[in-house]
């Protein structure tokens, strides 16, 4: 590649230095990453783990949060079965040195493709899993604010999960919008959101009691 190439190049994907590429073959799945010139990135460890690899489904009814581990420099891999369907897989690292951008890697499992769909508007803010409740606290959300998460364990005490009382992950319902959320501090399980884009989107919020890691999804709408 030549320099001018280069250049354009560069202007064209000016958000991210690095490729991410995602297969899934009987119950396997492998992510490859590289940079521009074809070196596997350093990745920094962020919230326990040098990747959060998350799978949603394109009707947005499944949803995996794994952890694949290194088999190589630049190769990771972890076991999860999928059924039949599309899918769209983010890869939420921090690399060292490079910029990345966290989009939608499309997996195809089978031959049934899944369609997207339209979230309702109405959803209830308290959900039940694993015979644990949590409440999210009516949420305002406005393109370009700080939108603050707030959930209520109902006096249950959720045990640290990833360095934190959670982990939450929002998508847009068009499963190509991974927004970035932090938790306010260790110790609260309030979580705070960056939206660019108005719509709705679904929220699935983790949080560990115990033993067992309880997933809670909700569906909000961002103004504009």
């Amino acid at each position: 590649m030549n320099h001018g190439e280069h250049n354009h190049h560069h202007h064209h994907h000016a958000k991210s230095e690095l490729k991410t590429d995602v297969t899934y073959d009987n119950g396997k799945i492998m992510i490859k990453l590289e940079d521009n010139n074809g070196a596997p990135p350093e990745l920094a460890v962020q919230h326990e783990k040098e990747m959060h690899f998350i799978i949603i489904s394109n009707d947005l009814e499944e949803y995996y949060h794994l952890h694949p581990v290194k088999e190589k420099h630049g190769l990771y891999s972890v076991n999860q079965v999928l059924s039949n369907g599309t899918y769209q897989a983010f890869v939420d690292i921090t690399p060292e040195n490079k910029e990345y951008q966290i989009k939608p890697n499309t997996l195809q499992v089978g031959t049934g493709e899944t369609r997207k769909v339209s979230l309702g508007e109405k959803d209830n803010w308290t959900k039940e899993r694993g015979g644990k409740t949590v409440t999210l606290h009516p949420v305002d959300a406005m393109v370009g604010e700080e939108v603050p998460l707030v959930f209520d364990t109902q006096g249950e005490k959720s045990d640290p999960y990833l360095g934190a009382l959670g982990h939450v992950v929002i998508i847009d319902e068009n499963v190509e919008h991974y927004i970035h959320v932090h938790p306010e501090t260790e110790v609260t399980t309030t979580f705070n959101a960056h939206f660019q884009t108005p719509g709705m989107y679904k929220i699935w919020a983790e949080f560990k009691f115990g033993e067992n890691v309880e997933v809670y999804p909700f569906i909000i709408e961002v103004k504009e």
